[in-house]
């Protein structure tokens, strides 16, 4: 592809942790910071959605969890209010399931308002047996019907709501690879604390999208999720976004996370011949977001050296493939010492190693390795501390799992799950 510069539509931006570096063996670790700064203006106009809302009507969302309203009412309340972030052009699907599954409601413009609001509202009074979750169906009905009437010049996106334990678990990883190989967006929100979050990372993970988590003693929770998740629909401009990394003779990259909206890593693949690629899904009209790429580099003399070249592809609703043209990242090399520290990639970075603790930390809880999970809560307290205001959440968060560590000899499953989700926040 020979791109046309005039044309891109995504700008990209590139630092390096450091202003130089001096490489005294074989090879340092350094880190790059890349920002990925979608055009304003009518090339960047935001696409129509094809919408599929799966909502799980087991008989555990009838549960009230203290707050006088049960989830299912609450999240009834909550995907009704969203919709005002949808377009009359936009189109939804609403699946519900339990023991099975039901389309309750075929692709419907969202112009149909009173249609689409009553069968929300009427949700649980289909054909559906509440004695029991059975994802997969409901995961399968709602890729079908987005496959039915799928469009490339759409945004397809996939919503999944569940609060239990659901048989089928492999059949649900299959439909995640499903949508991501068939270009459908996947989000999963789990309610409660009775969900299996190891398996909704596993599809989010497997469909390259997002997990949500919903605090069912919060009962403005679930309304703050919904809302943030279709304001960010609504606002897509870019689809199917990937970026590409041609490395030069000797360096290598680990791996790629995202820093911005939300922390988290991407799978890199390698196509051979030193060009490793990672899918980013959509991305928002007008809103930046950030990727760290940890690399090791070679040995060089002094100078100025290329790392890499990055492309970006996508698809801005003209079904077809646009690239922002191969942009170089480059680093100075210089035996006098390492040149100074760029305060921002540092702070993606301690943002970084504060989610690569809270793994450890998981880890340690599901294993019952009390003594390990509070070395670990303590790393993540202390380097709260030194990250100030912007990690408060997060230190407040360690210090509540040693808290509860030293009462009972154990974490509970809503802290753990409190823990999680914060530790994928990220600050702009």
């Amino acid at each position: 592809m020979t791109p046309d510069k005039t044309k891109a539509k995504i700008h990209v931006e590139r630092m390096m942790h450091r202003s130089s570096i001096a490489i005294a063996g074989e090879s340092a670790a350094s880190y790059a910071l890349l920002k990925l700064i979608p055009a304003t203006g009518g090339s960047g106009a935001t696409m129509s959605l094809n919408l599929a809302m799966v909502l799980d009507v087991s008989g555990s969302m009838y549960e009230e969890d203290g707050t006088g309203k049960s989830r299912l009412s609450r999240v009834q309340e909550a995907a009704i209010g969203a919709l005002e972030y949808l377009r009359p052009e936009d189109k939804i699907t609403i699946v519900a399931f339990a023991h099975n599954a039901e389309l309750v409601l075929p692709a419907t413009a969202i112009s149909q308002k009173n249609q689409i609001i009553d069968t929300i509202m009427r949700i649980d009074m289909f054909h559906v047996d509440a004695g029991g979750t059975s994802m997969d169906q409901g995961i399968d009905l709602g890729l079908n019907e987005l496959h039915r009437i799928f469009d490339p010049k759409r945004i397809s996106q996939l919503i999944v709501l569940t609060d239990g334990e659901t048989s089928g678990e492999q059949l649900c990883r299959q439909h995640a690879k499903r949508a991501a190989d068939t270009k459908i967006n996947l989000s999963v929100i789990g309610v409660g604390t009775e969900w299996n979050s190891g398996l909704i990372k596993d599809l989010a993970a497997l469909s390259n999208g997002k997990w949500h988590y919903i605090d069912v003693n919060q009962i403005d929770s679930a309304q703050k999720v919904f809302a943030s998740e279709f304001q960010s629909l609504s606002s897509v401009g870019f689809q199917d976004v990937e970026i590409h990394l041609m490395l030069m003779k000797d360096i290598k990259v680990r791996r790629v996370r995202m820093v911005v909206p939300e922390i988290k890593d991407l799978n890199l693949q390698d196509l051979g011949e030193r060009h490793f690629s990672a899918k980013l899904g959509p991305l928002e009209k007008d809103k930046t977001s950030r990727y760290i790429l940890d690399l090791s580099l070679p040995k060089r003399p002094d100078g100025k050296f290329k790392l890499l070249d990055i492309e970006v592809t996508f698809d801005a609703g003209a079904a077809n493939r646009e690239s922002s043209g191969a942009i170089p990242l480059e680093m100075n090399y210089t035996a006098a010492g390492h040149g100074y520290i760029n305060a921002e990639v540092a702070r993606h970075i301690d943002e970084v190693q504060i989610f690569e603790l809270n793994k450890n930390l998981q880890e340690a809880i599901s294993q019952g390795n009390t003594q390990e999970a509070t070395r670990v809560a303590q790393s993540i307290e202390k380097k709260g501390e030194v990250m100030g205001s912007r990690a408060s959440k997060k230190t407040m968060l360690a210090k509540q799992v040693l808290a509860e560590i030293n009462q009972g000899g154990r974490v509970s499953k809503k802290t753990q799950l409190a823990v999680d989700d914060a530790a994928r926040a990220a600050t702009e």
